[in-house]
């Protein structure tokens, strides 16, 4: 979907419904208020919908992930069974996109969590990446937004408290959770939180905690940040190395190599007169053997032509 231009962003009309209504009322499987003005735009049929309406209505899938199969996609039947033998708490509905991609959808935030931070899944074999679904998902693209774990090193006790630390985390992307060694203070020398960072962005290596006139700056170390191109738009290896923009890094191959045939060397003692009758007489032994299913047996000395 193309962003709205400066010129082209539709007046807001119709009433505005928050995301806790619009959850709300998709909870209680009802359809939410259809929302847009039917209208015109430059001579053609037009929905004018502004961007808090569109994101209104994308508010009750922003859970949603993509899962998308390189190689052999087992059956959606496979796929269904397989995330509900992962024991999730909630529900988990799974819908085809296409050949290589499918839509996965759990009810609740913490089964989210769960299928988003490990980012590949073996189904039956084939690997399935997990990645965050947008409204503009394209089968040959994804979307650079990963889970990411932070590190909060010598963060003051105080900020332990877990929607404290949900609250500082918000500076840096959407929080998802808190680590387990963090809440119950195992760990006080640093606090960590997975958080949904997009991989893009310039990493963040301080946050101010405080105001202009008191306050400190706190550091911000982001662990194993997965590898993401902008040029190819996926994830799996980075733009500096990428193969298809810098077809120069791309490995030499080897010439395929001459196979060298080497001739039997002959044996001298074979090339006699003698030598070459004897091997003729014995071929005609073999072949009579294959014939009549008998050896002829001959005294010792004895080359006589057989009859």
């Amino acid at each position: 979907m193309a962003a709205w231009g400066p010129s082209e962003k539709p007046p807001d009309g119709g009433p505005q419904l928050s995301y806790a209504s619009v959850v709300l009322e998709a909870s209680n499987g009802r359809e939410p208020a259809a929302l847009g003005e039917v209208s015109s735009f430059r001579g053609e049929p037009t929905l004018r919908l502004s961007r808090q309406e569109i994101e209104q209505l994308s508010a009750p899938f922003k859970n949603a992930l993509v899962g998308r199969f390189s190689y052999t996609r087992p059956a959606m039947d496979v796929i269904r069974k397989f995330l509900t033998s992962l024991g999730l708490k909630g529900d988990c509905a799974a819908g085809l996109l296409d050949s290589r991609h499918v839509l996965i959808r759990p009810a609740l935030e913490e089964d989210y969590v769960y299928l988003f931070a490990r980012r590949i899944w073996y189904v039956c074999s084939s690997p399935m990446a997990i990645s965050k679904w947008s409204m503009d998902f394209k089968a040959n693209q994804e979307l650079a937004v990963a889970p990411v774990w932070v590190a909060f090193p010598d963060l003051p006790l105080p900020f332990f408290q877990k929607n404290q630390l949900m609250r500082l985390a918000a500076t840096l992307g959407r929080p998802l959770r808190v680590d387990a060694a963090t809440c119950d203070l195992r760990r006080p020398s640093v606090a960590r939180v997975l958080v949904e960072i997009n991989i893009t962005a310039p990493p963040v290596k301080r946050v101010r905690i405080g105001d202009e006139e008191f306050g400190f700056w706190q550091l911000v170390e982001m662990e194993n940040l997965p590898e993401y191109c902008s040029y190819c738009t996926i994830f799996g290896h980075a733009t500096e190395q990428c193969f298809r923009k810098h077809p120069a890094l791309r490995p030499a191959q080897r010439p395929p190599q001459a196979r060298l045939l080497v001739q039997p060397q002959q044996n001298p003692a074979l090339q006699s007169p003698w030598a070459r009758g004897a091997l003729a007489l014995h071929h005609r032994r073999m072949e009579s053997v294959v014939l009549t299913g008998k050896m002829e047996v001959r005294p010792v000395g004895c080359w006589g032509a057989l009859t």
